[in-house]
This record gives C-alpha cells, structure tokens and sequence, in this order.
C-alpha cells in the first residue's frame, strides 16, 4: 500500500512537471512579440535554476551556504576570459566554465567539511565577498566596476530574437529540474534528507557524510556555474555586481517563500518573486531589497514550509472535510 502511494505520488509530481514546462514551452508563441515579457521570463527561470540549486544544501542537506553569488561570477567571468583569450564560441565557453565551477564546488565542499551552520554560511559568505572584491581590484584584468564585455551565446543579439535564448535557458531549466529530481527521489536523496534531519543519526546509519556533502556542494555548484555562464552571453558583460549579496537575497526568498526542502517550492518561489520584484523595481527601485527582507521574514513566521507547504495542507484539510460530509 505504501509503495502504491509513492509511486502515485511521483506519477504526479511527473505530470505536473511535464504540465509545467508545457506552459513554458508555448508561451514565446503566444507572447512572440513580447520581447519585455519575454526577458521577465528568461531572467525569472535563470533564478529559478539557482534556487532549486540552492535547495539543495539549505532544503534537503541543511547546509547554509552563501556561496551562489561567488561562483555565479566565477562561471560568468571564467567564460567571458576563455572566449576573450581564446577566440572559441561562447557555447565552448559555457561547457569549460561549468566544469571550473564544478572543480570549485567539489573543492569547497571539501574545505567546508567539518564546518556547520553560521560557520559554514560565514565561510561561504566571506568566499563570495572575496570573489567580488578581487574582480573590483583587479581592474586591469577584470576591468574593475565596469566590467567585461563579451560575446553573446549566438549570433543574433537577445534584444532581436529573445525567444532563441528563451529557449536555451528553459533547456537548462529543465535538465536542472529533472537532474535534482532524480537525485532527491534516489537512495542519495534519502542520504542527504537524512543528513539534514540528524547528521549523527545519518552516520550511525552508513550514511557516508563527508561524501554527500561534497556531492551536494558539487550537484549545486554545476548548475550555478552554468547559470553564470549563461547570464554572462545573455547580457554580453560580466561585472562584480554578479557576486552581490542582492541576488543571494532573491534566491533565499524564492526558496524559502516556496518551501524549503521541496522540489517545487524554488520553482514556485522564483516564479513570484522576479516578477512581483521587477513591478516594484518600476515604482520604487529602492524599496526592492527591503521588501524582499519583508517577505523572507513573514514567510518564515507564517508559513513553515513555504507556499507549497500551505497549499499542501489546504488541498488534505479539503479532502478530508469532503470524504467525511455526508
């Protein structure tokens, strides 16, 4: 009966990914001459990827990690220096800097081993301050506060035919997503919950912790490196203001508003939280960050396991009153 249940439950969640990413597939078709739209979309998914990254150490692990905006900038700065020194396509670009990326992953989950929650969330935070502050003095390489400009991902700019990169970047969505399924409803999935529910417990266990640790380090890093990659020959230049807390305060948000340690909480998170901040952006770019602390902290108050949590318990508290109703 209880296998019966899972397998039902995954059926679901399957179709209601094929669903989703069917709606994202048609809508350039609809919204063809939407470029405005278009780009909300583009940037909203480029968050989305980050946050179901994120979730990964935060959500399922416990791993409070403030690692994303540092190697963000790695991947977009590793991919404007290849395709700049080299001359290869951007696309070249994308491949290397995501496998540099995953290296420094791999390499931070070792060095952060044996550390754990503010520890660990100073470290990774003092890394991606280290990152900004070297590409900010280095100026004669990385070209300081202004930047780099680099070539776009192809040949036609996003501001003609945004829908070519609309598509690109839902590719990457998609492989993250369905990657990240796999990975939490495998037997490394149950590792990984079981690390962040009792680490002593898990190791007691058999589980191999220092193992999924540097596996989940890893899994988060290969899709925030190519995600900077992207996002560098989306815009045509790279600059410090990549590895700015700003953006690790829309993937907490995105995270924790749709529901920690669930698969389609970052999604959902993502999906309201760039666009609601873009109209806020239009009246009052300043009340952006602030507002953004708002719902962080009223969604922690008011709703433990975010969005997805709460339509979860309404959908069960509904089936309950109609099954027991005369």
């Amino acid at each position: 009966m209880g296998h019966n249940l899972s397998k039902l439950r995954k059926d679901r969640q399957i179709q209601a990914i094929t669903i989703f990413f069917a709606i994202l597939a048609v809508t350039p078709l609809i919204a063809f001459q939407q470029t405005y739209i278009l780009w909300v979309i583009i940037l909203t998914m480029f968050y989305a990827i980050l946050a179901l990254s994120w979730n990964i150490l935060i959500g399922y692990t416990q791993l409070l990690s403030f690692a994303h905006p540092g190697l963000l900038a790695m991947g977009a700065y590793f991919s404007a220096f290849f395709i700049k020194y080299t001359g290869a396509p951007p696309i070249i670009g994308l491949l290397i800097s995501t496998v540099l990326v995953t290296v420094a992953g791999f390499l931070l989950g070792l060095v952060c081993l044996r550390l754990r929650g503010i520890y660990l969330a100073l470290t990774t935070w003092g890394l991606s301050g280290a990152v900004q502050r070297i590409l900010i003095s280095e100026y004669n390489i990385t070209g300081g506060l202004t930047g780099l400009a680099t070539k776009f991902l192809l040949p036609v700019s996003p501001l003609i035919a945004p829908q070519h990169y609309y598509y690109i970047v839902l590719a990457i969505l998609a492989a993250c997503a369905m990657t990240i399924y796999k990975i939490i409803n495998s037997k490394y999935g149950l590792y990984l919950k079981a690390i962040g529910d009792d680490e002593e417990a898990a190791s007691a266990c058999g589980v191999n912790i220092v193992r999924m640790r540097i596996l989940a380090f890893t899994l988060s890093s290969v899709w925030v490196g190519l995600a900077g990659a992207f996002y560098a020959h989306l815009v045509g230049r790279v600059s410090p203001a990549l590895a700015d807390f700003s953006i690790m305060m829309f993937v907490i948000a995105s995270t924790i508003l749709g529901g920690l340690g669930t698969f389609f909480g970052p999604l959902l998170g993502a999906f309201i939280m760039w666009p609601v901040s873009e109209v806020i952006r239009a009246h009052s770019a300043g009340l952006q960050m602030i507002i953004l602390s708002v719902i962080i902290l009223i969604s922690l108050k008011f709703f433990k396991n975010g969005l997805v949590g709460a339509l979860s318990i309404s959908h069960h508290r509904t089936r309950r009153e109609l099954s027991v109703s005369p």
